[in-house]
């Protein structure tokens, strides 16, 4: 999956700054044109089945892939503070095979994604991109680089079959996990996407993702003015 196609996508950014201070359901209520806000990125075999189905009398979005891979991209103008957050939940019913290469391009699928997605903004055209995966092989709390792009951090968040079937509620510091990956702190937070693909191994997914919320604080207010000396 070549993901650097993917990060083309944010020139389609919102050209207001979406005030800060507040909790943003990015995915989750689905109420009527709830889709209008997403575009789906097709990358490879038929286009990826992205529905919403009831569950336990809530609505949820549930993802099938047959070797092929797709994206919803939500695109944001939002500059993160230090308490930046996002939180979701995901559930899968099966992961790749064990001895996937996810470290290699031949290997480079994960049955959920959610990318976060950093700049262009205005003068800055370097894109950059963290990726949360449910892995099939990497234990959770390994950090790589994609292997079709060095812009583009991995983050494995859960790993293999033991949860798979489960419900899991899961919560990430934005800029934490940003200076983890690129070693300083984003500008702008352009998009999130969900994903999920398995092109490269040739297999097929059945994924659930409801209640995507970015919490967004104000920046803290210094305690003291400054003194000027003049």
């Amino acid at each position: 999956m070549k993901l650097q196609i993917l990060l083309v996508a944010q020139l389609m950014i919102a050209a207001t700054v979406l005030a800060q201070d507040s909790k943003i359901k990015i995915l989750g209520d689905f109420r009527e044109g709830w889709e209008k806000e997403w575009i789906e990125r097709k990358f490879a075999g038929p286009s990826a089945i992205f529905e919403v189905v009831e569950e336990d009398a809530d609505s949820v979005l549930q993802v099938t892939t047959d070797r092929s891979g797709s994206a919803l991209w939500h695109s944001l103008n939002l500059k993160p503070t230090g308490r930046a957050k996002i939180s979701w939940r995901w559930k899968i019913e099966e992961t790749l095979p064990d001895d996937t290469p996810e470290r290699k391009k031949i290997g480079d699928d994960y049955v959920a994604r959610i990318f976060l997605v950093f700049e262009p903004h205005l003068v800055n055209w370097r894109s950059r991109a963290i990726c949360y995966v449910w892995a099939a092989k990497e234990p959770p709390g390994a950090i790589y680089r994609s292997p079709y792009s060095s812009s583009v951090g991995i983050i494995v968040i859960q790993s293999g079959k033991e949860k798979r079937g489960d419900w899991v509620s899961e919560s990430r510091e934005i800029v934490k996990d940003y200076r983890k990956v690129f070693g300083k702190a984003p500008e702008f937070l352009t998009a999130v996407a969900i994903m999920v693909d398995t092109d490269n191994t040739n297999r097929s997914a059945l994924t659930f993702f409801d209640d995507i919320i970015l919490d967004i604080p104000k920046p803290e207010k210094p305690k003291s003015k400054p003194k000027v000396k003049f």
